[in-house]
């Protein structure tokens, strides 16, 4: 339950102006699903889960108008950091990779048909990190994750959740090397 509640502030969502509240509980319980598990499996679920889609216009993004909302944020607040690790280029291209999602809208039902729909992703060469690739979505989450600044990022944003002040150089780094090495599990991390 903890974790469900860090998890919530880190992906910070809100049904005030944003998403309806029956997709609200049930980014909560994607969360608790996901507590402890593969942060990368985290970050992917919470990628196309619907109130994120809302609430960082993840439907408003495709190939013919990108919207970068959704890029900056998984970098900047969920897997790197500001201005650690990426530069505004790579914003833009992985805004490119995160394309293709939409939703139907109608009177009294509101947001519906959440889906992934390829001919709204633009598939052409993206060059994010300095890979270059005809990345998707999960492409670019992976990316993110898989940065070589993702880990103490998180060792020491989710280290704040529990300790008031930063850990030791030594501890940070022993924590980096645990997370990677139990494939970016939240679990064993916290355990340590």
């Amino acid at each position: 339950e903890r974790m469900t509640l860090v998890w919530h502030d880190w992906f910070a969502t809100s049904k005030a102006g944003g998403p309806p509240q029956t997709l609200m509980l049930r980014q909560n319980a994607l969360l608790r699903r996901h507590a402890l598990g593969s942060f990368e499996k985290l970050a992917l679920a919470v990628t196309r889960d619907e109130a994120m889609l809302l609430w960082l216009n993840g439907t408003s993004n495709n190939r013919w108008d990108v919207n970068e909302n959704y890029a900056r944020e998984l970098q900047e607040l969920f897997c790197l950091g500001a201005g650690r690790g990426y530069a505004e280029r790579d914003v833009r291209q992985m805004a490119r990779a995160l394309t293709g999602f939409r939703n139907e809208w109608s009177e009294g039902r509101g947001p519906h048909r959440f889906r992934y729909d390829r001919s709204f992703h633009d598939d052409g060469i993206k060059r994010i990190y300095g890979r270059r690739g005809r990345f998707d979505w999960r492409d670019a989450v992976r990316l993110a994750v898989r940065n070589r600044r993702h880990p103490s990022f998180l060792v020491s944003k989710l280290w704040g959740y529990f300790i008031p002040t930063p850990p030791p150089r030594d501890t940070a780094r022993a924590l980096e090397r645990s997370y990677v090495g139990s494939g970016r599990r939240v679990r064993p991390l916290l355990a340590a």
